[in-house]
């Protein structure tokens, strides 16, 4: 049977555009993904209108994106984060984080954090220039998105959370 696209993600409104990822239900897999740009000013079908760009290597997300400094940053079911020109679509740089995404990729004080099934947080530069900061096993899959709060850094994995914070 024919599948098809559904929105899981959350779209993301910057600079008078929404950017939104499409994908399918996780318990379908991998399998082709789109990520849009969209003027939310256009009216009735905007399938073309609408659409400022669109970015097709990217696979399944579930993830809602961020943006930072003009760099959308968007991950994917497949294990891929990707940083795009958030005018132009045009790709800076993907990292692959080597196992399933659920969570969206949070920045903070102009790092990248996103972690994946395999229990990994990673931290990258939220720059245009691919740069791996660390990268931590948190002892089981981190499902959810890494939450600032306060000088402090929440991360859940399956049955723990962690409240990590300097000093």
């Amino acid at each position: 049977p024919k599948t098809r696209n559904e929105v899981i993600s959350t779209p993301v409104f910057y600079d008078n555009v929404v950017y939104i990822a499409n994908g399918q239900d996780p318990e379908h897999g991998e399998g082709v993904g789109h990520l849009y740009a969209i003027d939310p000013t256009k009216r009735g079908d905007i399938t073309e209108t609408g659409r400022i760009w669109h970015y097709d290597k990217i696979r399944r997300s579930i993830s809602t994106g961020s943006v930072y400094n003009g760099i959308l940053f968007y991950s994917d079911f497949s294990g891929f984060l990707h940083a795009l020109d958030a005018k132009t679509g045009k790709p800076f740089w993907t990292h692959d984080m080597f196992a399933a995404i659920w969570g969206s990729p949070m920045v903070i004080d102009g790092k990248v954090y996103l972690g994946d099934e395999d229990g990994d947080v990673t931290v990258l530069n939220a720059d245009k220039t691919l740069k791996v900061l660390a990268e931590n096993n948190m002892g089981s899959s981190v499902y959810s998105t890494p939450v600032p709060a306060h000088g402090v850094l929440y991360v859940v994995n399956r049955n723990q959370l962690y409240a990590l914070a300097e000093g």
